[in-house]
């Protein structure tokens, strides 16, 4: 019993020293909780209006770049190719060697037809030496009329046979000309079609060429969205390699549509010197019809947390920031499907550090 009695004092202490403490702790929040809040900041900054606009409604159809024109090489002879000195996208110059023919027998055939020339022109001379000796026999009537007459038929028929050996001749020193097969345009190698030892037909394809110099963008579009445009008609094309658009013309619609597809050829005819190749991809924005829209300029449109959105300005020159949903982009302007209303005014290129709620100095709203 005696030893218990001097620890309660001791107890009691502590906990009073102790209060002090925790008292302190709670009232340190106590300043920071009623501290005025930060005050929004103020801008100049430029205002952009919504309105109401008629935008052209634009089907963007993608499609190849072509050449106007195509050229196929083939042999004029039949004949084993000795080189095919291209390939498929190689770019070629007038008069570059494409493909050469085994002359062997071309040249077989020139000298059979030599010697065919030299023999009808050795009996051609023999009946012309026969008639002119009946002729002066006939005088003395050495001869029958019959056996001149005979000799004239002869030599008729020997100036037949040289002039169809020449002929014959002539195709032959042709064909000679034919084993050497060069382009006659600048063009780019599309398809190659036989190597170095195939046979070559005559007449068959070795080469399909595109002729570079026209070049067209090839579409299809249905039957609906044909009958909206019109040949001369000027539309934006779009290609990869270049950083802005060109400026095309339709040239030709075909009118037969696919019988799989339902979509019917469109040609829409490109610059010269814009440096395209064929097989380039492409798109051609193709104007259709026009319709009225509530439109903003592209510059008042930003993305916050994922969100498209604009700055509004309200009647107390307070900005608000408005989640919108976009639909098409039309040169600087973009059209707003939703989230906004016609006259309302926006904040155009708004500064990353700006807030909800901060305000606005300006008044006088631009055009968009």
């Amino acid at each position: 019993m005696n030893i218990l009695k001097p620890r309660k004092p001791f107890i009691i202490i502590g906990l009073i020293t102790l209060f002090p403490a925790l008292t302190g702790c709670q009232q340190d929040p106590q300043p920071n909780s009623e501290s005025p809040k930060t005050a929004p900041t103020t801008y100049q900054l430029e205002v952009g209006q919504v309105v109401q606009q008629s935008l052209p409604l634009i089907y963007s159809a993608p499609g190849t770049i072509t050449t106007k024109d195509q050229l196929q090489i083939s042999s004029r002879i039949t004949g084993y190719i000795d080189q095919v000195n291209v390939s498929e996208g190689d770019q070629i110059e007038p008069g570059d060697l494409l493909v050469k023919i085994d002359g062997t027998q071309v040249e077989a055939a020139i000298k059979g037809a030599k010697a065919s020339t030299r023999a009808a022109r050795a009996e051609l001379q023999g009946a012309t030496e026969d008639i002119k000796r009946y002729q002066t026999l006939s005088k003395t009537q050495a001869i029958s009329p019959e056996q001149l007459q005979n000799a004239g038929v002869r030599q008729r028929k020997a100036e037949a046979a040289l002039a169809q050996a020449l002929a014959a001749l002539e195709a032959r020193e042709q064909d000679r000309r034919s084993i050497h097969l060069t382009s006659p345009v600048q063009a780019q190698v599309r398809e190659r079609l036989r190597d170095q030892g195939d046979l070559a037909l005559a007449g068959e394809p070795i080469l399909r060429l595109d002729i570079l110099s026209t070049m067209e963008l090839e579409i299809y579009l249905s039957s609906t969205q044909i009958d909206s445009i019109n040949v001369g008609q000027k539309v934006a094309v779009s290609v990869p390699a270049k950083p802005v658009p060109v400026v095309g013309e339709i040239k030709r619609v075909v009118r037969f549509a696919d019988p799989v597809t339902r979509r019917s050829k469109v040609l829409i005819g490109l610059p010269n010197d814009i440096g395209l190749s064929p097989g380039q991809f492409a798109r051609a924005d193709i104007p259709l019809k026009v319709q009225s829209t509530l439109v903003v300029p592209s510059s008042a449109i930003i993305n916050r947390a994922g969100i498209a959105g604009v700055f509004i300005v309200d009647q107390a020159k307070v900005l608000r920031f408005r989640s919108i949903r976009v639909g098409r982009k039309w040169q600087q302007q973009q059209e707003i499907l939703s989230g906004l209303e016609p006259g309302s005014q926006l904040i155009l290129n708004p500064p990353p550090q700006l807030r909800d709620g901060d305000r606005n100095t300006q008044t006088v709203a631009t055009a968009p």
